[in-house]
């Protein structure tokens, strides 16, 4: 004999709470990694944005003191930008062990 259940609402717990419990805190690990690399790849595009609408920021920053030959500038927007890239990778990390306790280090 093949037991059928019926729709997740009748189950015994109500379909929004198996969606936000079980599912979505699954998902959400791979989803939230996705957004932080799409973060670090948004701060790559924004020399290019900010040199073709001339924008002030650190995309164009970069471009003028890197035709300069500014080193120690150069070497300063690249510590604020790699310090920025950590920041994110480890808020990630933060949020991924916060939602999936299988991510946890012991």
């Amino acid at each position: 004999m093949i037991r059928t259940y019926g729709p997740p609402g009748q189950r015994g717990l109500p379909s929004r709470k198996i969606l936000i419990r079980h599912v979505l805190r699954n998902a959400s690990a791979p989803a939230l990694t996705v957004l932080g690399m799409q973060f670090v790849g948004l701060l790559g595009g924004a020399v290019i944005v900010e040199q073709i609408f001339g924008l002030p920021g650190i995309g164009s920053m970069a471009v003028k003191y890197t035709t300069r030959g500014d080193i120690p500038i150069i070497m300063g927007l690249v510590m604020v930008t790699v310090i920025g890239v950590i920041i994110i990778n480890l808020l990630v990390d933060i949020v991924i062990g916060w939602l999936n306790p299988k991510a946890r280090v012991a």
